[in-house]
This record gives C-alpha cells, structure tokens and sequence, in this order.
C-alpha cells in the first residue's frame, strides 16, 4: 500500500479511499451505497462513554450560573431618599398598603384587588424617590373615578447609612387626585399600577343603623310643609314642625347616609322657641317609632331660635313616628307624619292670638257694711277692666292647669271709690256669659286671701263673651259690698286662631 493510499484511508478526502459505511446504512431507512468494500471497523467492544456525566454535570453548572448573573442583572438599584439608602422598601410599602386600607374602611371607601401603595421616583431613570408613597386606586362617596388616588407622606430618620421611612397614618389630602406617570411608580416586587380607577366605581352612602335619628343640617333636602301644622308649646320652649320630607339619601361625602336595609328615611324640620317662660331647662325630645325605644335629640340643639333638623331610618309600614315632647312635666306629642298633634297635647298655647284689651271702666252704687261699720248706701264703685289672656298653667306658680281643651281666661278687673286705693274686684261678684248662654263663675287662682288673680275655666277655643258685675262679696277684712239688683257688662273678645 503506498504512503498516499495510506494517507486517503485516515482522511477520508474526496477521490480518495475512505472507510466503508454501507455496514451502518444499511440499517438505516435509505439504501445502502454500491461499490467495493476497502475497509471495515475493528469489532471491539465499547466503553461507557464519560461525557453524559461531564454534560450534566456542565448544565447544572449553567443553571446556578444563570440564577446568579440573572439576579445581578435583574436586581433593582437601592431607592434612595436624600442620597440615603431606603431600608427595608419592601416593609415601608407593607406599612403604606396597612395604612390605605385602615383610612379606607374609616372612611366607608371602597378599594379594588389591585388597590396597594408605589414610591414615587423623582424621575423614571432614577432611583431617587419622593417623601410620600402614592396608593390607589380608591373611591369615596360622591367622589369622581378620574381621581382615585392619595398621597401618604413619610417621614424620614437616619437609621446608620440608610434612611428609615414611616408611613402618616393619613393621606396628605383627604380628595384623591388623578395617578402620576405609571414610569414613575416602583414597587421592588414588581407589577404595573392600574390606569386610572382602574374599573372601581364610586360607592354608594353609607346604611343607617336601623331606627337610627341622623342628624342635619341638610343642604340636599326638600323640605314641604306638614299636612297639618304642628305646634306645641310648654312650660320652657315651643316647638314648631316647618318641614317634613322623604329623601333617598341625606348628607354628602363620608357624611351621606341611606336607610337601613328594608326602611325609608322620613326627614324632619323644626323650629324651638319659648315656651310660656316658666322655666329655662331646656325640655327633652325624643323620636318614637311604633312601639321601638325613644331616640333622644341631643339638648344643646334645642335652646330657643335654633332649627333642627335630623332624618329617621324607619320601618316601611312605620305607624308612628312622633316627636316627644318631655318639658317640666309635660308630655306632647307630634305627628311627623302628618303634624297633627296628639289629643292629649295643650290646645290654648298654640294659638296666635290669646290676650285682649279693653282699659273700660263703668260706675255701679252699693252699699258698704260690716262688723262695726254703719251700713252706708249708694257709695260709687268705679270698676274698670283693663285686659286679660287666656292661659293653660294658671296661678302664682302655674301649677293649676285646666284640660288639656280647656283654659284659664285670667282677667285684670279692680274697683275703688272715693277716697279709698283701689282693690282687685272679689270672684264672687263676677260671672262670664258665653255665647250659647254658658254662665262661668269667676275662680280666684291666688292661694293668698288678701291678694285675688280672677280666671274663668272657658274652652281653648274662646273668642268671645260678656263679663258680668253684681251681688254681693265679702273681703277679707269683714267689709261686706252689695250691689243690690245693680248690673255691669263688659264685653270681652279675643280674635280666633
């Protein structure tokens, strides 16, 4: 064999001898090539190669490799705050998403899955960040979807070389404004912050608690006077329903609220003013709801010239719904359904018009006796009326009270003659005709016999009516005065209403 044929045997060059291959084809699925056989492989048998362990061995190699340079390569830079470190970035944010969601459920708000806080670069290639976290997206009630997020501030202490943040439990501003640049939102874990609301929508108000008295003013409602007019005076204050209403809601922002789940809400309006000025107490005022525990009213509220205005979460089918009245130990009550005021409560105290003036004087003669006193005959008596008023607590200390329909007319009458200071004129002498011929005797309201307070027990309604003169009395001091068959009339009238 020569050096060349010897050569083209170990290369395998082209148009020279090369090693026989048809052995293996021919297991193969093509056909096995044609031409003599020069050479043949040596049988021998094969060892375990040593390069599946090597391979292995280099790819789990490649693995750690790959995890070690794709953290370096995929580490964020640390944030910084004042050319300091921020430590722990990952607890400041857990803080800040506590902080959001505490503020947000004190605030009847509603947040989303992916509502959670972000640093604030100062710029999107940076890592310098700003000294407030930026949290959203969050509603409150009325508020607008375009402005959805809140700014909590951080303040900043020097922990070594690095900047320890803590989180205000507060936004800055309690009204969200619209989300900065997204570029300029970072997490360390990751993840893009949601564009805008990100489909959250503005709660409605909060529910009342059922049975529930929320108090006004209220800028939202429209108010309409009652089906009656409801008025009650007392002892220390009057009260006077000015409105009634049925909102679906009252209040605004975290103030807004509904009725209770399966109520309504009925607002009311009320005016206090003074009573009959027997006191100063201010009285108590409670809301009743069927058969449901009084809801008191709040007794600063109720000093004379204020309004008040509160709107009750009540049942559907409600009843009653009435305002008490508790006023040195009167109870009244009215209908803040309808106004009407309840059977029981005092008639005379709410009318407009309860006095009269009439300043008239008459002369009557009668004859003057008594104990060591020669009988004189044909004296003049000068009797004049000046006024009068129909009231409902009658007496020094009002304590003597008609009828819930009734009242006192309290009248000024005196008498005098000649030469002598003039003296209240004696109950006995005086009667009062109504108009259906009802003749009232006088009472004297004045403990004190020396003193007389004449008042005549006449309905609430009283208009008008004759006061009359005559007969015979005797005064305190054994003075007896008899007018024989002599008559005086003084018509009296207050207008109605």
């Amino acid at each position: 064999m020569s050096e060349q044929d010897d050569q083209g045997r170990q290369t395998g060059r082209p148009g020279q001898h090369g090693p026989d291959l048809s052995s293996t084809w021919a297991h193969g699925p093509y056909a096995a090539p044609t031409g003599p056989a020069t050479w043949a492989p040596p049988l021998v048998r094969r060892r375990k190669s040593p390069v599946r362990p090597l391979l292995i061995a280099g790819a789990a190699l490649l693995a750690v490799l790959l995890v070690v340079g794709g953290l370096f390569l995929f580490r964020d830079d640390p944030l910084t705050l004042d050319d300091r470190t921020v430590s722990d970035p990952d607890g400041v944010l857990a803080e800040a998403d506590d902080a959001l969601a505490a503020y947000t459920e004190s605030r009847h708000g509603a947040t989303s899955e992916d509502s959670r806080c972000w640093f604030e670069l100062t710029d999107a290639g940076g890592d310098a960040v700003r000294d407030a976290l930026v949290c959203g997206p969050v509603l409150f009630v009325d508020g607008d979807a375009a402005r959805s997020w809140l700014s909590f501030p951080v303040t900043a202490e020097a922990d070594g070389d690095e900047v320890r943040l803590t989180v205000a439990p507060e936004p800055a501003d309690p009204e969200p404004g619209t989300r900065p640049d997204a570029d300029l939102l970072h997490r360390p874990d990751g993840g893009d912050p949601p564009e805008g609301s990100g489909g959250l929508e503005v709660p409605g108000p909060l529910r009342a608690e059922p049975g529930s008295a929320i108090p006004g003013p209220f800028e939202d409602v429209a108010w309409a006077p009652p089906a009656t007019a409801g008025l009650l005076s007392g002892p220390g204050a009057s009260i006077a329903l000015t409105g009634l209403a049925t909102p679906d809601r009252v209040g605004s922002g975290d103030g807004a609220r509904r009725a209770a789940e399966g109520e309504r809400l009925l607002a009311v309006q009320y005016a206090v003013g003074p009573g009959e000025g027997l006191t100063t107490a201010a009285p108590r005022v409670t809301y009743v709801v069927d058969d449901a525990d009084p809801v008191p009213v709040e007794p600063s509220l109720l000093t004379p010239g204020s309004t008040v205005e509160a709107a009750l979460s009540v049942p559907e089918d409600a009843e009653v719904v009435d305002l008490v009245v508790d006023d040195a130990g009167v109870q009244q009550r009215l209908s803040l359904l309808t106004g009407a005021p309840a059977e029981g409560n005092i008639q005379v105290v709410t009318r407009a018009n309860r006095r009269f003036d009439l300043n008239a004087s008459q002369q009557l003669p009668g004859t003057i006796s008594g104990p060591g006193i020669v009988p004189t005959p044909d004296v003049p008596f000068t009797i004049t009326v000046a006024n009068g008023a129909l009231v409902w607590f009658g007496g020094l200390d009002g304590s003597k009270r008609p009828g819930p329909a009734r009242a006192w007319l309290v009248v000024d009458a005196t008498m005098i003659t000649p030469n002598s200071a003039p003296s209240s004129v004696l109950p006995g002498f005086l009667t009062l005709t109504l108009p259906d011929g009802t003749v009232v005797p006088a009472d004297d309201l004045n403990d004190d016999p020396a003193l007389a307070l004449l008042a005549f027990d006449v309905p609430a309604t009283f208009t008008d009516g004759v006061l009359g003169l005559t007969g015979v009395a005797t005064f305190p001091d054994g003075v007896v005065v008899d007018f024989g068959p002599g008559r005086l009339d003084f018509p009296i009238a207050i207008p109605a209403g």
